[in-house]
């Protein structure tokens, strides 16, 4: 069986136990989109990818290639429904494509008592969560002070869509009629799923309206090897070290959403430093159109 078909499967069944109902407070009404505006107008593009997506030059910046199906578990139904409305609704409002109807959720927030637990228990019963996580940071995630853990899982395909063959000796090739240059390369990364573990300790006062944000854009953003303080224009910034929930950002940022939309739109088949450079770019663009007041 494929890795693909057998991270549908795991997706797909929601049998792993979780924790308690969060006690997420309800939102006001979902039914438009709020961005909290930046009051500090001199905030750079850089000064919030620095932090995000720290200057890299032998990767790639990898995003969904299927449609966004998000899914919510660990929360009472009228939450739920809250969340993931809300999920739904900034993503489509960031030009990130959206899957309907039935579909297999490849981005997860998942609600639990005891994120520890929650992992061990994953990585007994659906290894393909952790597929390409190295064990080092699988226990960082484990240990951690933090009340969230996420992650994402990706592979690598040819720039064309050509995924890569494993032969007879266990290596995998690349068979691909695009040629590489100065400015491309021949393979680009893809995002297959994510994952968000967030503690019911971490949820004391926060909103649905800030948690869906918080899942959406952690989910989304690269993640690094190395787990960073989220800046303070970004509703990532959540759950950082000392932040109180009613001090930090009510949802996401006009920096995350310009951030997003800039994401799924720069180009895979270059490598990260040029893709950072042409996020930078169209997030400059973009902020570009708000209204100072709204900064």
């Amino acid at each position: 069986m494929s890795f693909v078909l057998m991270l549908a499967a795991a997706f797909s069944v929601g049998a792993v136990s979780v924790g308690a109902a969060a006690p997420a407070t309800p939102s006001e009404s979902s039914q438009t989109i709020v961005v909290e505006g930046l009051r500090d107008r001199r905030k750079p593009a850089n000064d919030y990818l620095d932090k995000v997506i720290p200057p890299v030059f032998d990767a790639q910046l990898g995003r969904f290639e299927d449609r966004l199906c998000p899914s919510v578990i660990g929360l009472p139904d009228n939450l739920k429904g809250e969340v993931m409305a809300r999920l739904r609704q900034v993503a489509a409002a960031a030009a990130v494509p959206l899957a309907s109807g039935h579909c297999t959720a490849n981005l997860m927030l998942i609600v639990v008592d005891d994120k520890k637990a929650m992992i061990e228990g994953m990585r007994r019963e659906k290894q393909a969560y952790f597929y390409g996580i190295g064990n080092d940071r699988v226990k960082r995630l484990e240990s951690s002070a933090s009340p969230v853990a996420a992650w994402q899982i990706s592979d690598v395909i040819g720039a064309d869509g050509v995924p890569l063959r494993f032969d007879g000796d266990g290596f995998p090739r690349l068979f691909t009629t695009s040629s590489p240059s100065r400015l491309t390369t021949t393979t680009r990364s893809r995002l297959l799923a994510a994952v968000v573990i967030i503690e019911t300790r971490g949820l004391r006062d926060v909103s649905t309206r800030q948690l869906a944000d918080f899942a959406l854009v952690r989910g989304l953003a690269p993640t690094q090897l190395k787990e960073r303080v989220a800046p303070s224009s970004s509703v990532m910034s959540l759950f950082n070290p000392g932040v109180r929930p009613q001090d930090a950002p009510q949802s996401l940022t006009w920096w995350d959403l310009m951030f997003l939309k800039a994401l799924f739109d720069v180009r895979g088949d270059v490598i990260a430093g040029t893709q950072r450079t042409e996020i930078r770019d169209r997030m400059v663009k973009e902020m570009a159109k708000v209204p100072p007041e709204q900064r």
